[in-house]
Parts: C-alpha cells; structure tokens; sequence
C-alpha cells in the first residue's frame, strides 16, 4: 500500500501501544494513533510495511461510544496520553486485556484493573523542559511526539496544579534579567529543565532548576518571587548539568532554599525526598498497589523477606510493618543510603539494606548466616529480572515470591522461567498506576512446589 493512500475505515480493536487497529483484510492492518474501535474515519496512509501501515485521522464519520472529550488541547501532538479519549472505564479493560494477552498461556484468572483515585492531576512529579520558540519566546512545556520540539503547556492536566504558576514565574524571572534556556543544539544558555515534585500527603512543594551552569544568575531574587504568598514551597535547588547529553537530572544539587528535600507518605511510612531521589510518581495508587503486595504476601511477623531492586526502601519499609525481617537489596549505593536514612525516620529497626548483586548477597546471608527466605518480593525496571537473580530465587525456595511489573511483555518471560522451574502462579492483579497511557503496573503472587 502506497503511502499517502487515503481508506475508510472502521476501527475494529486497539493495539498494546494504545493505536487504534482497521483490518483491511487478513493479512494486513492499518494502525492509527487516537482511534478507538467503533470509530469510522477517513484516514491517510503515512507509513506503509509488508503487513501493516501507519495512519493518520482525516475525519470522522462516526465515533466510538468509548470515546469522550479530552480535557488537553495538546493531547494528539503531545503522545503522552495515548489513551485520554477514552472512557476510564474501558482504560481500565484495556490494561486487563493487555495483561491477559501477554499472559494468556499460564491460564490464570486476571482480577479487574485497580482503577486510580485520581484521573487528572495524579503526577507528583513533573519534569519540564525549557527552549525558545520560532519567534524567539521563551517557552516551557512538553515535547511533541517523537521529537525534542517543545511546546508550550505551563498546565498539563495529569500533572499539579502549582506547576502553572510556578512556570510563568521562572519565565518572567529569565526575562527580566536576560537569562536565556538551554539551546540543545548549540549546547548554550542556562536552564534546561525545571523540576517541580509534591508531596500528595503533606501538600509540600520542591523546585529544582536545572541548569547548563554552576549556577542561575539572580537565584535570590527568583526564590523571593517563588515563595512569596506560596507557603508550600519547602525547597528550592539547582541542579549543575553540563554534560551535552540527553540525560536530564545532574549528579548533585546544591540547596538555595530551605533543606534541600520535601516529606511524603505511603500509608503511615514517611519518606524524604530529594531532587535526585526516586519516588512512586502517583503516591495515592501506590497505597493500593503496596497493600495488595502485603495481601499477596499474607505477612504474620514471622516471616523474612527479601525485597529486590529495593530502591529507596518503599515496598521494603511498607511490608516491615508486618514481617519479622525484611532484607533490601539495591545496587545502587545512594538509593541504599536513602533506604537506611527513610528507616531512621519511620524508627523502623527490623528492616535491614545491602548494596551489591543479589546473588553474592543472597549467598552470603543464605549460606554463611544461614538465613532462610520465607518471601521474596520483586519490583524491577522495565526489562525484567536478570535470568541469574531468578536462578538464585529458584535456590532459595521461598514460601512465596511476589512480582511487582511495570511490564507486562517482561512480566511473561519471567514468569515462564519461574514456573518451568517449580514456581506456581497463583493470582494475577492488574493496576492502573498512570490513567490515559497504555502502562499497566501487575501484582502477581507465585508460591513455590515443593
């Protein structure tokens, strides 16, 4: 099919990545981005392959009873809301058919998707970059689709509500004193990006400006203006990055107002938070992800459990409230000091953090201290365990083994590894952690046959 080929065509299903899928016939697809099944459209070709191509909408003839108005003027250029013209009830279906699909050979029931509280100004943390438009304004928002062309959107709808003003003021500050943004393809000018981070239970507010220099220059003056008549402003950093890189945050921060880091909970275990700290970035759904990770776990206070890819201690300090003995096990350095520093505050003593591989620690404590894991619990990034960390779970044996995925595809891999290898599935608990995007968090509890 050749490209600029215009078709009508009916939307019969929509795809993992969150396009909507018209089957011309059986061996070929079409897929268009914002287009729900039910809908009919006018839509040209802008990608063509062997089997399939790429679409966009021309018009619409009729629309979806699954879809409803979108509250974002910028959502079809913006692509981080694949899915925000549709109904949350049929979100919350999709992302439990997502999870069936990638799990659909293990033959295990998958509960309702655990909807968010929230569905609009969810975000606790927003990163927005910092450019000039063709008219040479001084601009900061989101990145437009598959690109790094910034549009302007002080406000964007899942993010808080004092990111706008905060924006306006940092803008009307680079103004005033001539102060110009980072140009990526020059490598000049001064602020990238700004950072702002709330705590959802304290009401705290944390700006980090990140700049292509040691320091912003009027600092004082631009903390006065953010602060003045805004209580909840705790803290207000730079963070130096002057590295021609695409990675966003610095190494350090250095504080110019109040103490460098906010507060927040996840139920009743305080965290601390700093520019450079890693936090669940929808706290209120965190809560009901990390409950049914306790339900799963079915914690008496006699269990040791190992929580792997630890963190900064979240789920760690969250099932410490009800083991004997919890292990965190972290390979990175910081995000382990940051664990002990949040167990300190809590006054929590039964919850212990190691740095290193998994392995070489489990081998340690297991075959040395002779200590026994009753549970463990996993939570890794978007590509999965390593195959040598399940191999050293598989050795431990525990009662119970609960994963926590961000990644559904990974997710399966895994869990076919585990139960080739003595593990059963038991219970399989879609959650919605980010409404109008296709990402789906999973909760799954596997108990080992012995």
């Amino acid at each position: 099919m050749k490209t600029n080929t215009i078709l009508n065509l009916k939307i019969s299903e929509i795809g993992k990545d969150g396009d909507g899928i018209a089957k011309v016939n059986e061996n070929f697809c079409v897929y268009i981005p914002f287009a729900l099944p039910g809908d009919k459209v006018s839509a040209e070709i802008t990608e063509s392959y062997k089997t399939y191509a790429k679409a966009k909408i021309l018009k619409f003839f009729e629309f979806s009873p699954s879809r409803v108005k979108t509250k974002c003027q910028f959502v079809e250029l913006c692509g981080g809301c694949q899915i925000q013209q549709m109904k949350y009830s049929e979100q919350l279906n999709l992302k439990k058919k997502i999870v069936e699909t990638c799990l659909q050979t293990f033959g295990v029931k998958i509960e309702e998707t655990l909807p968010s509280e929230n569905i609009f100004r969810y975000r606790n943390k927003s990163l927005i970059p910092v450019s000039k438009d063709v008219n040479k304004n001084i601009i900061a928002g989101i990145y437009k689709k598959d690109s790094h062309e910034i549009i302007s959107c002080p406000d964007c709808k899942i993010g808080i509500k004092e990111n706008e003003k905060i924006i306006k003021t940092v803008i009307s500050h680079l103004e005033q004193y001539n102060i110009e943004p980072y140009d990526e393809n020059t490598c000049t000018g001064i602020l990238r990006h700004i950072l702002i981070r709330k705590g959802f239970f304290t009401n705290e507010v944390m700006i980090s400006l990140i700049v292509n220099a040691e320091k912003l220059p009027y600092e004082n003056e631009l903390v006065k203006k953010l602060t003045e008549n805004n209580g909840n402003i705790k803290t207000v950093c730079i963070t130096p990055n002057l590295q021609n890189t695409n990675v966003i945050n610095g190494k350090e921060f250095r504080t110019i107002y109040g103490e460098g880091f906010i507060t927040d909970y996840i139920g009743k275990i305080k965290y601390k938070i700093s520019p450079l700290s890693f936090f669940q970035i929808n706290p209120k759904q965190t809560v009901k992800l990390y409950e049914k990770v306790l339900e799963f776990a079915a914690l008496t206070g006699k269990e040791t459990v190992f929580d792997l890819y630890c963190g900064v201690g979240t789920i760690s300090l969250f099932l410490a409230q009800k083991a004997k003995k919890v292990y965190g096990v972290e390979i990175i350095p910081q995000a382990i000091e940051n664990a002990k520093e949040n167990a300190e505050i809590n006054r929590i003593s039964n919850a212990e953090f190691l740095c290193g591989n998994a392995g070489e620690i489990f081998n340690r404590l297991v075959e040395n201290q002779k200590v026994k894991a009753d549970v463990v619990v996993v939570d890794p990034p978007r590509k999965g365990c390593e195959e040598e960390l399940l191999k050293t779970v598989l050795k431990l044996k525990p009662k119970k083994f609960v994963y926590v995925s961000c990644n559904p595809v990974s997710l399966a891999r895994d869990l076919k590894f585990l139960t080739e290898n003595g593990f059963v599935l038991e219970k399989v608990q879609p959650a919605d952690m980010f409404p109008h995007t296709v990402h789906v968090e999973t909760v799954c509890l596997l108990t080992f046959c012995f």
